[in-house]
């Protein structure tokens, strides 16, 4: 790789933290077949946009909420995304209470246990999290207003986190004392110690959520934007995306794959 052409042109990526690991794989696999280097900034999705609203200007946006990507497309900045992975919605729980799937809404409503979830609008994870909460309302009436009370919002709220690089969140909270439930990610139950302090549990029949990501491709960008967006949403990375805890798009067509164009118009 010629480093000269790497560190002059880089393609720019804003990617979803829940990204961070899965990407941290497939990044370098990229680099190795092209003559330039991938900058990457992960945060919270909902941050993310934001900036690119006040001007910031990826080449490519990976987002874990599909709108937030269809939002930079209405507004003409960003051309149409589309759902390159899923992530099912899942809670982990203190292991040593016992908790399991049929009691886990007992448990996030119990007084005596903490509920943590990352922060709604500026991180897609809190607003699945919202989500939850409403589905569990329409099953008891008045529950889900109760759990969106006293959630606390611990994840998500900033892009600097006191999360130790490496170390899933939701068992870093419970493991430091300050939480006993976490909404979040099936991608971060991955890695988790099978006898350790924490344990993933499935959301109840009729609470679950699962995630639809979104990969767009800002216009005006050249053949590294297209090129970055085609190996992402290609084979390879979907099958490290898969060995990091997501699941394949059901929806995708042919005609939704993201392919380097020669006519893709260039970045100045």
């Amino acid at each position: 790789m010629p480093s000269e052409v790497a560190a002059a042109d880089p393609v720019r990526l804003y990617a979803a933290g829940s990204l961070r690991r899965a990407f941290g794989e497939i990044l370098p696999l990229f680099e190795q077949a092209h003559a330039f280097r991938v900058e990457a900034l992960f945060g919270p999705a909902g941050l993310l946009r934001q900036r690119i609203a006040a001007g910031a200007a990826p080449d490519v946006f990976g987002s874990g909420n599909l709108d937030h990507s269809r939002r930079l497309f209405e507004a003409g900045v960003f051309d149409g995304p589309i759902c390159f992975a899923r992530n099912p919605f899942c809670a982990v729980v203190r292991r040593n209470f016992g908790i399991q799937s049929a009691g886990l809404i007992d448990a996030m409503l119990n007084p005596a246990l903490m509920l943590a979830t990352s922060t709604p609008g500026a991180d897609p994870s809190g607003d699945y999290a919202e989500l939850v909460f409403a589905r569990i309302d329409r099953l008891r009436p008045g529950a889900g207003a109760l759990l969106a009370a006293k959630a606390r919002r611990l994840l998500g709220g900033g892009f600097a986190s006191e999360v130790p690089a490496g170390r899933a969140p939701a068992a870093w909270l419970i493991e430091t004392g300050q939480a006993d439930i976490v909404l979040g990610y099936q991608s971060g139950t991955w890695g988790l110690d099978p006898s350790g302090p924490c344990a993933p549990v499935d959301l109840p029949q009729g609470c679950a959520v699962t995630a639809s990501y979104g990969l767009a491709v800002a216009r005006g960008t050249g053949q590294r934007g297209y090129g970055l967006a085609a190996f992402l949403t290609g084979g390879q990375a979907g099958a490290l995306l898969y060995c990091n805890g997501f699941i394949a798009p059901n929806h995708v067509s042919q005609s939704q794959t993201i392919h380097v164009s020669a006519k893709a118009p260039a970045r100045e």
